[in-house]
């Protein structure tokens, strides 16, 4: 019973978790890499049970580790890769990831297969046995293959630089794509002998077919899978069990395709990381992200011993023909990636940010292989459609590769960052944070007279109480001073904007700012950090601010003009959501330019600078306010219950962790408060347009009509948004309505054959009376500010007028005034 393979594999997990527990702790503070010692923990247990070491004295674990031994390689990919290449990309910066695309595509695609061309090379020329082209550039393809698994988890160790551990992470998780379709293509040459003049052109349809699929299942997944978690409101177990679902179904689904299943998988996590974050709920996020770090850590824990033990129990051994050439082909690697990323280096330069020589070396070193690579070579074992001793030549040289490359490269990168100063922030970022460990130091000298006459700490030993603090003197703030100024002052300017884009994220969590303006303002900010980082004025938000050309286009349309000034109604609620949300980011950014400017100089500058900002922001948000009191109205009263609510639900939390309310109690309490957030965020209460019903306002020529009248004026009275700048009308234009200002003004401009008179009209005047009579519009007319004008179409009017000859003599008056103009 105890020997039943489901309780073994149980075993063998259990006893997988305690080894990492254990040898987690005892590299505290070692620098040794996590990962390293797995694998060579996992080589000794797969000698000891190849050995029959432990055979007598522990059966159950020597039948654990046999039974791990056989395991399939489909079963590696399809249980480990899932949460490994989903954690690894979901925790990338999408953002980033975009940016420095073209560079990781340039290494994973073309890189990936200059590579196993000149492996294909080595292998022809310097081993020692006569393998065939297409055996050649098969080893070629699978040995190429940097390993997401392997150089994941070791960036996330040892280095501190983003922008490279992005560059090295994308390249290792999309080259997969790239070798399955080559070593799909190569493996069906040497097994089947295929081999024709259409080879070539094969690849690129098959390498089309495998990305673009991939690429497609993933958004398909993805897109259903945030839209689910979309309709979910705060439960952790549904958000986090569908991420789950997605990224196994979405591998199994393009593998089953014969697509990429790695494209499809860093698809799904960059949509989850991307348009998905405002998507999850903001009180699972946290949760969702350390439920990854979790199943990422068990699943490397248990993968790098189990490539370890099928390493060390199923590779031949004994031959010293296999052992020279495994050490020319582990110099020869190194030298073959060196090579490609030399000849790469100029295009990458052109493409993407510059990467200085010192990257590059980490870029060389940092080509580790692993359990894919390892995978793939098992796969031509298992499939036994090779004679054994090729099968036994190839896993041997590719469990030697990654055993190397994890201990040689892995082992001293952490030791080859340092050497280049690659282990450290950029001076600039480090001047920015020895100024906040100034600022730090500081408040905790200040606090120091107050807590030595506290009466239960004032008998302290201080000098104790320094030493464990480690807290020194009040010192004056040089941080950065032996740097150029302008190196400082770009430093200082990306911490401001990060702060600002991690202000957005607290005002989505808080339920105060909009899924979309949270993504456009988060947007806004990281292409400003994409280029030279400025802070002020923003050209990119006032452009949301304005109409954009193709609703200019589409409200010109009779047909669809109910349905575009529902948009514009939804856009500027969005625009004025954007406008609070900005101007509460600028406020918390302002509050960090003393403790962070370089120089007073400087502080006065983004000071000015944010000022503008607000300046700007402000001056739309009065605009909406004066044009649109109603929408403003239903904004703010959102605002405030969401905030209210947010406040009930913490006071019930901490009720519940100091013990007043007992933890079914609190549930229902909570249950209550996240049901009235849900009703209040699907309120419709700042959808559409309020009644006008401010009559005197809105038509004072015609207050001389009967309240019926004035009635069935305001029922067929259609309203049209414009922002400042926008031309709703144009001279000539066809036209049968008279139009009225509603708030705002409206510049009028006509051109007569010798003259051109302008002048502004303003709320309750009416306009184009002349298109009643001629069909076309007298003049055109421009909104000087955010405006909303009213139209009443003569097929309308004529049917009032019939019944009230009092609205026949004011709109005769209104077409004579404009006929003396």
């Amino acid at each position: 019973m105890i020997h039943e393979p489901g309780l073994l594999i149980l075993v063998f997990i259990i006893l997988a978790l305690l080894i990492g527990a254990a040898v987690r702790h005892a590299l505290k503070g070692s620098g040794l890499p996590y990962t390293v010692v797995l694998l060579l923990v996992g080589l000794t247990m797969g000698l000891a049970h190849r050995l029959d070491l432990l055979a007598s004295q522990a059966p159950l674990f020597h039948h654990s580790v046999d039974l791990v031994s056989g395991i399939s390689p489909h079963l590696i990919l399809y249980v480990f890769l899932p949460t490994l290449i989903f954690e690894s990309a979901f925790s990338l910066e999408a953002h980033l990831f975009r940016r420095m695309f073209m560079q990781i595509a340039l290494l994973a695609i073309p890189g990936l297969m200059v590579a196993a061309l000149l492996t294909a090379l080595l292998a022809r020329w310097a081993f020692p046995w006569e393998w065939s082209w297409a055996l050649c550039l098969l080893f070629g393809t699978l040995i190429s293959a940097t390993d997401p698994v392997a150089v994941v988890a070791l960036l996330k160790e040892v280095s501190s630089r983003k922008r490279l551990e992005t560059l090295i992470e994308g390249e290792s998780l999309l080259n997969d794509g790239t070798a399955i379709v080559l070593f799909s293509l190569f493996y069906a040459l040497v097994t089947l002998g295929s081999g024709d003049a259409s080879a070539p052109l094969r690849v690129v349809t098959e390498f089309n077919q495998v990305v673009l699929g991939g690429f497609g299942v993933g958004l398909a997944i993805g897109g259903l899978a945030i839209w689910w978690i979309g309709r979910v409101f705060n439960d952790p177990l549904i958000e986090i069990s569908l991420s789950v679902v997605a990224a196994y179904l979405v591998f199994f689904v393009a593998e089953r395709l014969h697509v990429s299943g790695v494209v499809a998988l860093v698809t799904l996590a960059l949509l989850f990381s991307g348009s998905g974050r405002t998507r999850i709920s903001p009180e699972v996020t946290g949760f969702l992200h350390h439920f990854w770090e979790v199943m990422a850590h068990v699943a490397n824990t248990i993968i790098f011993l189990v490539v370890g033990v099928l390493i060390a129990s199923r590779v031949p051994l004994d031959q010293p023909a296999l052992w020279q050439t495994l050490g020319a082909l582990y110099l020869g690697l190194i030298a073959i990636r060196a090579a490609t990323i030399g000849l790469f280096l100029p295009l990458l330069q052109k493409v993407g940010a510059p990467l200085t020589r010192a990257k590059a070396m980490v870029l060389v070193w940092g080509g580790l292989r692993g359990a894919v690579s390892l995978a793939l070579a098992l796969t031509i074992a298992a499939d036994g459609l090779l004679a054994r001793e090729l099968t036994d030549q190839i896993l041997f040289l590719c469990a030697g590769i990654v055993v190397l490359t994890i201990v040689l490269n892995g082992g001293t990168m952490g030791q080859l960052l340092r050497l280049l100063r690659l282990d450290r922030l950029p001076e600039a970022k480090q001047a920015t944070v020895d100024r906040v460990v100034t600022v730090v130091n500081r408040d905790l000298n200040e606090m120091l007279p107050g807590m030595m006459t506290h009466e239960f700490l004032k008998g302290s030993d201080w000098e104790a109480v320094r030493r464990h603090v480690q807290l020194g003197d009040q010192l004056a703030d040089t941080g950065g001073a032996d740097l150029a100024a302008d190196e400082l002052e770009v430093a200082f300017r990306r911490r401001l904007l990060e702060t600002e884009r991690r202000s957005y994220w607290l005002q989505f969590e808080q339920g105060t700012l909009g899924r979309t303006a949270t993504e456009q303002l988060v947007h806004a900010v990281e292409r400003v950090l994409d280029g030279p980082p400025q802070i002020g004025p923003r050209s990119g938000l006032a452009s949301i601010w304005r109409t954009p050309p193709w609703l200019e286009w589409l409200r010109r349309i009779a047909g669809v003009r109910r349905l575009v000034n529902s948009m514009l109604y939804r856009r500027l609620a969005l625009g004025y959501d954007l406008a609070r949300g900005f101007i509460q980011a600028q406020e918390e950014l302002r509050s960090h330019v003393e403790a962070l400017a370089p120089s007073p100089a400087s502080a006065e500058t983004i000071n000015r600078q944010v000022a503008l900002n607000c300046r700007l922001a402000s001056n739309y948000i009065a605009q909406v306010r004066d044009c649109h009191p109603e929408l403003i109205q239903a904004l703010e009263t959102q605002a405030a219950s969401r905030l209210l609510l947010n406040r009930e639900r913490a006071i019930i939390s901490q009720q519940l962790r100091l013990a007043v309310l007992d933890q079914p109690e609190a549930t229902r309490l909570l249950n209550d408060v996240e049901r009235r957030m849900v009703a209040l965020q699907r309120s419709p209460m700042a959808r559409h347009p309020a009644k006008i019903e401010q009559w005197q306002r809105l038509v004072p020529w015609a207050r001389d009509c009967s309240e019926e009248t004035r009635a069935a004026l305001v029922d067929v009275l259609e309203t049209e948004l414009c922002n400042s700048g926008d031309q709703p009308i144009k001279q000539g234009q066809p036209l049968s309505a008279l139009g009225v200002v509603i708030e705002g003004s409206l510049q009028l401009t006509c051109l007569g054959q010798e003259s051109r008179r302008c002048r502004q009209l303003g709320p309750g005047e009416p306009f184009a009376a002349l298109a009643l009579i001629s069909g076309r519009a007298p003049a055109s007319y421009r909104a000087s500010t955010l405006c909303r004008i009213g139209w009443l179409s003569a097929d309308a009017l004529r049917g009032i007028m019939a019944r009230d000859p009092e609205l026949s003599r004011a709109v005769a008056s209104l077409v004579a005034a404009e006929v003396r103009e």
